[in-house]
């Protein structure tokens, strides 16, 4: 099913007869689309929710018969959300989309009992025992950090402990995953933790498992993400740390048992080709050339010498509180090729430069040290791949700028980025 995304009017005039009237539909808005070769599939809708939280709400294109058995299904085994909504699932046949309302996810199927704090007081009370004594916890405040529609969801527990006793943790993080991934990645962060010393980056502490529920805990890490200083004098320097640690932490003797290999990579690129397209298809003949030529450039790339990567490295993956950094979101690490973690950041870095244009130089001075810190480390061979994938992921974020509708820049931030790739394919790094 490739229909359009409804406009929000006939979504809100739909679901108002299923929700209780002090519900704010009126402020739900869409944040976020997943879509296929021939159109958008999935959006997310946020808005305003009662006492401070966010009301979320998935509407996936279904068809008729599906979507009836789905509601029917997801309304039987999930009670009815204290958002508003009379219901957790609702199909709108007119408008061909299947509504769940958070917490109900027929691909996360803990993620009701995640999202209840009175529920997950004894699952964590017996998950954290090794670091509270067995301690009792009196209360358990959620927080939704981030979602991601049928694939995870990060938390934030604020924990009361019935003894007081100081030295217990009262916050903790939790993503919850799909049952595939949570067994793939459950012991990275341990892993990572114990080859780690001197890393220039901190890390997590993991806290345990909860493998009913697909659920991996671990600590909070304090400060900022890097992306938010980027008017700040010393955001060069940082970004000169950065790519220093990127270098030791791929140096890391640490050897995972799966591998991001080039034939996902140039699969990645073709699926988002095709999707980028259906988001912009004035560009559609200019996005397929671009497309064509980053596969010919990776296909063409000698092969690296595997080694440990973070597979989604950017600077909202780096956390900054005063000297220390910390590096976060370490689920997609796998056997690589490491110049695709250093293109990664060298691409969002750029987009940064464009948004800051004449008002300040720190931006690209920050891009410029990244950079310069990493290849004064590595070998020519990884060197010498970096540029083709700065020119990829200069291509994907464009494609990502689109998923995102409430973004008024978004058609010009693609505009640009696709620009970016077509510079650094014909021409290279500086």
């Amino acid at each position: 099913m490739t229909h359009p995304i409804p406009d929000l009017a006939r979504v809100r005039a739909f679901l108002r007869p299923w929700c209780d009237a002090d519900v704010a539909l009126d402020c739900l808005e869409v944040s976020h689309v997943t879509v296929g070769p021939g159109g958008p599939l999935r959006a997310l809708y946020e808005g305003a929710g009662p006492d401070g939280q966010v009301l979320r709400l998935v509407a996936q294109q279904v068809r008729a018969d599906e979507g009836r058995r789905l509601e029917a299904e997801l309304n039987r085994s999930h009670r009815r959300p204290g958002s508003g909504f009379v219901q957790p699932a609702i199909y709108a046949p007119e408008l061909h989309l299947l509504f769940q309302v958070f917490p109900a996810d027929r691909r996360l199927g803990g993620l009701a009992q995640a999202a209840d704090g009175g529920a997950m007081a004894p699952v964590l009370e017996a998950a954290l025992a090794a670091h509270t004594g067995g301690a009792r916890l009196a209360g358990v405040g959620v927080h939704v950090v981030r979602y991601k529609p049928a694939r995870k969801c990060l938390f934030r527990y604020e924990l009361t402990w019935a003894d007081g006793a100081p030295r217990r943790p009262t916050l903790v993080y939790a993503k919850l995953a799909r049952r595939t991934k949570f067994e793939r990645t459950r012991d990275i962060l341990g892993r990572l933790r114990a080859a780690a010393g001197g890393l220039d980056f901190e890390l997590p502490e993991p806290l345990g498992t909860v493998p009913e529920l697909a659920m991996e805990l671990f600590s909070q890490l304090p400060g900022v993400h890097l992306f938010t200083l980027v008017d700040d004098a010393a955001f060069p320097e940082l970004c000169e740390r950065v790519g220093a640690g990127l270098h030791h932490f791929h140096a890391l003797p640490v050897a995972l048992g799966w591998e991001r290999d080039m034939g996902t990579t140039v699969t990645h690129v073709t699926d988002s080709t095709a999707e980028f397209a259906a988001l912009l298809p004035a560009e559609r003949s200019r996005i397929a050339g671009l497309g064509r030529a980053l596969r010919a450039a990776l296909t063409a790339l000698p092969p690296p010498r595997l080694g440990l990567t973070h597979g989604d490295f950017h600077g909202d993956n780096i956390l900054v509180d005063g000297t220390r950094v910390g590096l976060v979101d370490l689920e997609d690490c796998a056997m690589g090729d490491p110049a695709d973690d250093v293109g990664s950041n060298w691409a969002q870095l750029r987009w940064h430069a464009f948004r800051a244009g004449a008002r300040t130089p720190l931006p690209n001075l920050g891009r410029r040290a990244f950079l310069e810190a990493y290849l004064e480390l590595t070998d020519a061979e990884t060197a010498a791949r970096v540029p083709t994938y700065a020119a990829m992921h200069a291509f994907l974020y464009g494609y990502q700028c689109l998923r995102h509708p409430q973004d008024p820049t978004r058609y010009e931030d693609a505009e640009a980025m696709l620009g970016v790739c077509e510079h650094v394919l014909e021409t290279g790094l500086p």
